[in-house]
């Protein structure tokens, strides 16, 4: 019975009508344009909206979208017709063209090279140019600009006409076309948008066209100057400026001493002293583009001069010129305006001068820069502050530049004459100006005339050290340290080179050297202490090596100086190390003794020894010998007798001291100059490597680093005499079993030092030591501790031996050990330690494989086929431990291999070694899986195979979790080493075989393929993402609870970086609406990211605001530290399109400096005398006190501030306790020597203190030489000292009633004043007191004389409660004896009375 078919069946997806309009329309077809809009704006990407939809709200589908999808579609498929398929390499090359403005992908960036298309920007639909030379207008088009409307228009009917002719859109063609239009437009808008395009492309004509059409252009274009020069177009202007520049540039140096040539660039010159600041830079930067950038000052291109050479070997080119023509013409435009009226009344156009001369100076020839710079220093005597700026500025730019203009001998004569422009010494900016300026000055010279340059460092150095290193102004002392930080590099490290050299600058040198150690060894350390240390610890490093006695005495006080609790400790320390390593080690340790004048120990000296060990070098075995080993010997002597008299402490002191000291002998053997010498303590050594267990460390350290530190062949025959007595004691160390972690470390420091005293080891002693330990290992049983040791022994001997050795090895100990051949004796029976057999076996056949011993490498090349066969055979072999060597073994094997088969086995296998092994920790830790993919994979790149080197990887799919998932985990390897290589199809398979196991259950394998995922979606192009976005959202959104919670952190960095390259928006869409969680997750993401970006804005908008306050008060020394501008920078500024810049841009105005005079009621400055440029400062000066007032002449200040001072400079400053309760001197309590002098500095230094002393002073005489005045002064010392009263109030006592002064506000520790106003020192109730007679008296208008108690916080406090009824107490007992005293009066006044 045949089957029944419906004949209404039709094709699934065929056309069909819309109910009710069958016969209104036909179908249309918009597949493609759905599928673009639904891929960027709608949630489902296969469905278009429906028509309703459609016709209800304004369509998204743009030119701009449809543009996009067409590009990401080229990239889908490659196409029927293409022989190959598009790797991520083409990809990447043909987005050159576009911008994919998706998210923030750094690949797709508008500033990269490339083809221009004009399909992405606006202008394109009205011009068709495809000149590269326009492209700033047609990608930057403003609609809103009507000259830029202008140029469009222009620009797309000379592209017409071009084309018309068959052109080919050269610059060349729209160069002659442009200055036609030129010449033939008549409206002032024509002519300004033809300008401003020949502006853009002028710079890319031929030099050759240039030349040709320069004097009918140059008349042209400075007639349109003339023109348009007295009207408010200035970007006309500045177009027409720029233009002449470019044609100027273009120029041969022959034509540069025509007269026409000359008028064209005096034209431009005009210009650099306008009063429009636009016009004014724009002239600035076209002349000194053209003195900078002209065609015969630029080096030849690197094509030119290849085909030079290749055509022409032996002739030469020629030389570049070092200075244009046009310098002296520029040079002496510059000194004419600097007339003494300009100087006087305008210094606005001398400013401006300055700044042409701040970049063209240096390419003056050497008589217009010696004219120039006598200029400069004329004016630099004004009156105003930015001319000896801009002069400083200037001088800056000319020693930065390092031009061959300026002669080192006029170089010296300037920095000379700035000696005598050294500015006020409290004018700090100007100061640190002038210091950057010489500094620069010194480091010209060191460049290019060494002896000029030492001549003249002794005086800069005394200039810093004895002058500025005693400023109170920090920034002055930094700046003078820093000079002189450089100076030390530049210019005195190049004279120590070798001693030839020291020769020639040692005694400027060592002058140089005094003024510094001058500093430190007679001046106490004050604020500066840290800056000459490091000096110090610089000068040291740099010149310790042939100048240590000179610095002897620095090193001395240094040692002296020492103090493990002062502050400048590890200043100190480091120069002592810098010291240490430079400086001879018997001269460092004569100036500090470690041992006392009787030849003992020195406590305090021990400090010194780990500063020796780290930095000692070039040292000698002899002092080693007969300092070291002697104080060594006294520390164990002692260590012994303390150990047995059971004194712990000491006999633990010394152990130290004992080891310390040993531990200096890695030091000696840093590169020793007495190599000879060693015999002297090898039999010491070898003792005690035998007997003292405590000291092995340091000795075979110091072994390893004297063997690696041998030079010549005699150094090396020289200790290998001594491999007998050596190398059985490291053996005996090595087979020693460790009983803990201590001796274990020792024993692989002594199997290191073995494997490198065997390298120096003659032939002879390495054979016989080869029997021996080979004869030993036959005899002990595999498996065992001992046989161990002695395998690793064999295994380091048998690097050295012969051929026929290394194949008897081969035999026993590689080969049956390999196959398993348990037969055999030397074959392990058990499987545990077979599995060690077989990890020693494959260690030893990998030491063998790279060895470059002649045995090793005779025998690798005759067993090469025999080694790869065994190796493949033991891959079924899977023993822990053994994995590592032996890929470790393939990829040597690799690598010897003249030529590898990529379907060979050695190459299958070793992939499927390393998919099956790159979990392994030991495989992670020695990188060797990686390394075997990258080599196999450049091996099959290079064949342009790597489609099948990604299938041979993906069989590991088909095996356990693990395998899938060491699998996925060599495919994100592959994909981040070979992203350019793989084409679509792979990456499309990759991403489908991954995203299968996205899904899945398994922890492991969800791991590695989100990781997978992560670097796919973070290093391929956006365009190739975005074909699979949707494909990968639903994975993610699909994946189990369980592995989404396992692996929330790697799946947050998926959808973070998901959003950030394609929109938050987007990726939302594309969920499921079912996936509640996902869409929580991404909507915080989103609100994350808007955050991110408005806190970013919020910070770029608070830094330009502090950028321009720093603008506003912008120090000028820092525009010194700025280097000068290459002439790229000044090319590319000359150049710029002022046509299509955007003219809203608003240009911050900078304050200028505030100006300061230095003067006095009785001293006025005469602004007329050329002294007075010291007295006009850039800081505020100073206030100096009226020295006619009484009592200031005491008032200086001492050095140490009262204190006593320790012979060594310390100052000695004793505890203070508070006396006020106690007889004692509360002055001698504070430490100081005078107590006039403690008076002075309890005294406030500003005026308006003293005028309050003054006011506030009753009863001075009485009161001021009084005991409870210097009890408050004591206690004001202790208050100020402890912060107590800092700003927590600002009341000061003053007035009637409870606001009079009392002495216990001073201990309450509320008033910020009260302890440095003379109110406080007033004592309670002293304006009651009567001179004539004892007792209080009643003042008119005053409270009555009672004794008030003030209220303080400490009354609150319970444990001094005894302490404040103590107060009341005394007041009671002190009214109950007046009383009593009162009553007994009374009663003798009315007894006499009676009689």
């Amino acid at each position: 019975m045949s089957k029944f078919r419906s004949k209404l069946k039709r094709k699934t997806g065929s056309k069909r009508w819309q109910k009710g309009g069958a016969s209104s329309s036909n179908p249309q077809e918009s597949k493609h344009r759905a599928k673009a809009k639904g891929r960027f704006f709608q949630s489902n990407l296969s469905l278009a909206p429906a028509a309703g939809e459609q016709s209800d709200r304004k369509s998204k589908l743009t030119l701009e979208a449809v543009l996009k999808h067409e590009a990401i579609q080229s990239y889908g498929s490659g196409g029927a017709g293409k022989t190959k398929t598009p790797t991520v390499n083409d990809i990447a090359a043909s987005m050159k063209s576009f911008s994919m403005k998706d998210g923030d992908d750094e690949m797709m960036s508008d500033s990269q090279p490339g083809t221009f298309k004009t399909f992405q920007t606006f202008a394109s639909n009205w011009s068709a140019c495809s000149n590269m030379s326009f492209k700033k207008l047609l990608t930057n088009f403003r609609a809103d600009s009507q000259l830029q409307k202008d140029m469009l228009a222009i620009l797309a009917a000379l592209t017409e006409v071009i084309k018309e002719q068959s052109g080919s859109q050269s610059s060349t063609e729209y160069f002659l076309a442009l200055m036609e239009t030129i010449e033939a437009a008549k409206e002032e808008n024509d002519i300004n948008a033809a300008v401003s395009l020949l502006a853009m492309g002028i710079k890319s004509v031929p030099e050759g066209v240039l030349r040709r059409k320069f004097s009918d252009t140059a008349q042209t274009l400075l007639a349109l100057l003339e023109r348009y020069t007295e009207t408010e177009n200035h970007t006309m202007t500045r177009n027409l400026i720029g233009c002449i520049s470019v044609l100027l540039r273009a120029q041969a140096y022959d034509q540069w001493k025509m007269s026409s040539t000359l008028k064209f660039f005096d034209a431009i010159l005009a210009f650099t002293t306008h009063t429009k600041p636009k016009l004014r830079k724009a002239a600035q930067h076209a002349v000194v583009a053209v003195i900078h950038g002209s065609c015969f000052m630029l080096p030849p291109k690197q094509q030119d001069t290849a085909t030079a050479d290749q055509e022409e070997q032996p002739k030469k080119v020629a030389p570049v010129v070092k200075h244009h023509p046009a310098g002296g013409r520029v040079a002496r435009f510059c000194i004419a305006q600097f007339k003494p009226e300009n100087l006087g009344n305008n210094q606005t156009v001398i400013l401006h001068m300055l700044g042409l001369l701040h970049n063209a100076l240096p390419v003056f020839n050497k008589d217009d820069i010696k004219l120039v710079s006598e200029n400069l220093l004329s004016i630099m005597t004004a009156t105003n502050v930015l001319i000896r700026t801009n002069c400083f500025q200037t001088f800056h730019s000319l020693f930065t530049s390092k031009t061959e203009n300026l002669t080192p001998v006029l170089a010296g004569k300037l920095l000379s004459a700035l000696y005598d422009y050294r500015p006020e010494r409290s004018d700090s900016r100007q100061i640190i100006a002038w210091l950057t300026v010489l500094k620069e000055g010194h480091l010209f010279l060191a460049k290019y005339d060494l002896v000029l340059c030492s001549t003249a460092l002794p005086k800069f150095v005394q200039v810093c050290t004895q002058d500025f290193w005693s400023s109170e102004k920090l920034d002055v002392v930094s700046a003078a340290s820093n000079a002189l930080k450089d100076i030390l590099y530049e210019c005195v490290q190049p004279c120590c080179a070798d001693e030839v050299e020291v020769e020639k600058h040692r005694a400027s040198l060592e002058k140089s050297l005094k003024y510094i150690i001058d500093v430190l060894c007679t001046a106490p350390f004050g604020h500066a202490s840290k800056q000459v240390l490091i000096i110090l610890a610089i000068a040291f490093d740099t010149t310790g090596r042939y100048f240590g006695e000179t610095l002897a005495p620095a090193l001395t006080t240094l040692g002296a100086r020492y103090d493990p609790q002062s502050s400048n400790r590890i200043q100190i320390e480091h120069a002592v190390l810098q010291a240490v390593g430079s400086m001879d080690t018997q001269l460092v340790l004569k100036c500090i003794p470690l041992a006392g004048s009787d030849g003992k120990i020195d406590l305090d000296r021990t400090w010194m020894l780990p500063l020796l060990r780290e930095g000692l070098q070039h040292s000698s075995f002899e002092l080693f010998n007969s300092v070291i080993l002697k104080l060594a010997y006294q520390c164990y002597m002692l260590w012994q007798k303390f150990k047995e008299t059971d004194n712990k402490h000491q006999s633990h002191i010394f152990e130290l001291l004992c080891c310390q000291l040993w531990g200096l002998f890695p030091g000696f053997c840093r590169k020793p100059k007495d190599v000879s010498n060693f015999r002297l303590i090898a039999k010491t050594l070898g003792m005690v490597l035998n007997e003292n267990p405590d000291l092995r460390a340091p000795i075979l350290d110091g072994l390893k680093e004297l063997i690696t530190h041998l030079e010549t062949p005699s150094e090396r025959e020289e200790i290998g005499r001594f491999a007998k007595n050596f190398l059985p004691r490291l053996f005996n160390i090595y087979t020693t079993k460790p009983n803990g972690s201590y001796e274990n470390e020792v024993r692989q420091a002594a199997f290191e030092t073995i494997q490198a005293y065997i390298s120096i080891t003659p032939n002879p002693v390495l054979d016989e030591m080869f029997n021996v330990a080979l004869q030993q290992l036959q005899e002990k049983a595999p498996g065992t501790f001992i046989y161990d040791t002695l395998f690793d022994i064999v295994e380091q001997l048998a690097l050295y031996q012969t051929k026929e050795k290394l194949e008897e090895i081969y035999k026993k100990y590689i080969s049956v050990i390999l196959k398993q051949d348990r037969k055999q004796d030397t074959v392990a029976k058990r499987d545990a330690n077979l599995r060690r057999q077989m990890k020693k076996a494959f260690k030893l056949l990998r030491e063998i494989l790279s060895s470059e011993n002649e045995g090793c490498v005779a025998f690798v090349a005759d067993k090469m086929g025999n080694i790869e066969k065994l190796l493949l055979g033991t891959m079924h072999q899977t023993y822990d431990g053994i994995q590592a060597p032996r890929l470790a073994c393939l990829k040597i094997m690799l690598d010897k291999q003249p030529t590898v088969l990529l379907n060979g086995k050695l190459v299958t296998r070793t992939l499927s070694e390393v998919v099956a092994t790159y979990h392994l920790e030991a495989v992670k830790k020695e990188q060797i899986a990686v390394q075997l993919l990258e080599q196999i994979g450049e091996m099959f790149d290079n064949q342009e195979q790597i489609n099948e080197f990604i299938d041979l990887l993906i069989a590991g799919f088909v095996g356990d979790s693990q395998l899938i998932t060491n699998t996925i985990c060599v495919l994100r390897a592959v994909l981040e080493k070979f992203t350019g290589s793989l084409s679509i199809d792979s990456l499309k398979f990759m991403l489908d075989q991954v995203l299968t196991f996205l899904i899945g259950k398994t922890r492991m394998e969800v791991d590695a393929a989100l990781h997978f995922l992560h670097s796919y979606t973070k290093i391929l192009p956006v365009p190739l993402v975005t074909n699979y976005l949707s494909l990968i959202v639903k994975s993610l959104s699909m994946m189990v609870p369980d592995t989404k919670r396992h692996s929330r952190l790697i799946l947050g960095y998926i959808w973070k970086k998901l959003c950030k390259r394609f929109g938050a928006q987007e990726v939302i869409q594309l969920v499921p609406g079912n996936d509640e969680e996902t869409h929580k997750r991404l909507k915080k993401i989103r609100k994350d990211l808007s955050r991110a970006k408005r806190n970013k804005q919020d910070r770029d908008g608070k830094d330009g605001e502090e950028k321009d306050e720093e603008d506003d008060e912008d120090d000028f020394t820092s525009e010194l530290q700025k280097k000068s501008l290459t002439i790229d920078d000044i090319l590319a500024d000359s150049d710029s399109d002022s046509g299509v810049e955007d003219e809203r841009k608003n240009r911050s105005k900078k304050k200028g400096l505030d100006t300061y005079i230095k003067e006095s009621e009785d001293n006025i400055v005469d602004l007329a005398d050329l002294d007075a440029i010291g007295k006009i400062t850039t800081n505020e000066p100073m206030e100096e006190k009226d020295q006619s007032r009484p009592g200031t002449s005491k008032q200086h200040k001492d050095a140490n501030r009262g204190f006593k001072t320790a012979s060594d400079g310390r100052l000695i400053i004793e505890d203070i306790e508070d006396y006020s309760d106690s007889d004692e001197d509360p002055d001698e309590a504070l430490g100081y020597a005078d107590k006039t002098k403690k008076r002075i500095y309890d005294e406030d230094d500003s005026d308006d203190s003293q005028a309050e002393q003054e006011e506030y002073r009753p009863n001075e005489d009485e009161d001021e030489e009084g005991p409870s005045s210097r009890k408050r002064k004591a206690i004001d010392a202790l208050s100020a000292r402890s912060g107590m009263s800092g700003t927590s109030s600002r009341y000061v006592a003053g007035g009637k009633g409870i606001h009079r002064p009392t002495a216990a506000s001073v201990k309450s520790g509320y008033s910020s004043k009260s302890n440095r106003t003379a109110k406080s020192n007033v004592s309670t109730g002293a304006e009651y007191r009567t001179k004539k007679a004892s007792g209080d008296m009643l003042r008119k208008g005053k409270h009555e004389p009672y004794a008030y108690v003030p209220l303080s916080r400490n009354s609150l406090n319970r444990r001094k409660r005894s302490k404040n009824a103590g107060q009341f107490k005394s007041i009671v007992k002190g009214a109950r004896k007046g009383a009593a005293a009162g009553s007994k009066k009374r009663l003798l006044k009315a007894g006499t009375k009676r009689k």
